[in-house]
């Protein structure tokens, strides 16, 4: 077991594709110290963050001056981003921060992905409640 101080991003993109994002942050902070989230919309963070009841240590933009600002706030031995992407993103920071797509930190860590069925009923269903909610 590693006795490293973790610092641990998820870009919104990535927790979309798990099955179970609320299990996934759980799981992160046994043995990371700070976790939180990267997006461009921070009211859909907001909203998936209280959607799947994930409590988040910070929220940013995908930038490089954000990533630089965290490196500083958190004060971790490793930085570290999960991203929906294959390749490192350029925003971030060459210096301080590491980079795992989801699938290669997924399989890692026994993370459950989602599929396209499940994707599908997810957004019937979401669809489904706000229509009934807006009759209500």
């Amino acid at each position: 077991m590693t006795t490293d101080t973790i610092t641990l991003a998820f870009e919104l993109a990535a927790l979309r594709q798990v099955r179970e994002p609320q299990t996934v942050v759980v799981d992160a902070r046994r043995w990371a110290q700070n976790v939180g989230l990267v997006s461009t919309d921070s009211c859909a963070a907001y909203v998936f963050s209280a959607e799947h009841l994930i409590r988040r240590d910070f929220q940013v933009a995908p930038t490089t001056s954000d990533f630089q600002h965290l490196s500083s706030r958190f004060t971790t031995e490793r930085h570290v981003l999960v991203g929906a992407a294959p390749d490192r993103p350029d925003y971030l920071p060459q210096h301080h921060w590491e980079y795992f797509a989801l699938a290669d930190a997924a399989s890692a860590a026994s993370w459950e992905l989602d599929n396209e069925a499940t994707t599908s009923r997810k957004q019937v269903t979401s669809w489904l409640a706000r229509v009934f909610r807006s009759q209500g």
